[in-house]
């Protein structure tokens, strides 16, 4: 017969913490990993096949080959219909159903950036041609290089702040906890699919 030793009240107070605070942070980490394992690549291989259809790869064929001047207004069609997602979306919230206005939003907003990044990437060189187009799109990546240097210091320190933050919270550090989750979450999911 093993001896048993006693286990303290505190101790057993901090083991049920812990696994109400795993429980707690179970749901969360579950949804980060769906969204990351099914969703994103689902929604890459996705993409990638619809790129490889016929039609499609004709569409961007002809839209690469389109002057400057016939491929700027293009971007007013994905344009005009993320801004018709933000207005329904937001009439949609106004009237109470969150879940419908977030759909729209992903859908349609999200739908129409990524037609507004893939007419972009096929007519990049033909806009960088234009003069004016390229300096802007230099001055625009030189301001972002810029910017981004200026405030390297302040998320530096944001970053750190955010650190001692999560080293002092009750239960160990939260965050540390939920990637360690999400982590085993995700390898689990992986060898399943194996």
């Amino acid at each position: 017969m093993v001896n048993q030793t006693p286990t303290s009240p505190s101790a057993l107070r901090s083991r049920l913490v812990r696994r109400i605070g795993d429980g707690l942070l179970l749901v969360p980490a579950l949804l980060l990993v769906l969204i990351e394992q099914v969703f994103w690549r689902s929604a890459r291989r996705l993409l990638e096949a619809l790129g490889r259809l016929p039609a499609l790869a004709r569409l961007r064929g002809w839209v690469e080959r389109l002057p400057a001047w016939a491929a700027l207004p293009l971007f007013l069609i994905p344009e005009f219909f993320d801004h018709l997602g933000g207005f329904w979306a937001t009439i949609l919230l106004v009237r109470g159903h969150l879940v419908s206005a977030t759909i729209v939003a992903v859908f349609v907003k999200g739908g129409a950036i990524l037609i507004a990044v893939a007419i972009y990437q096929a007519c990049e060189p033909t806009l960088l041609r234009v003069r004016w187009f390229a300096r802007l799109h230099g001055a625009t990546l030189r301001a972002r290089d810029w910017l981004m240097i200026r405030v390297a210091p302040l998320r530096a320190a944001l970053h750190e702040a955010w650190r001692r933050f999560q080293a002092r919270l009750p239960m160990g550090s939260i965050g540390r906890r939920f990637r360690r989750l999400r982590a085993r979450l995700a390898s689990q999911f992986s060898q399943n699919r194996s």
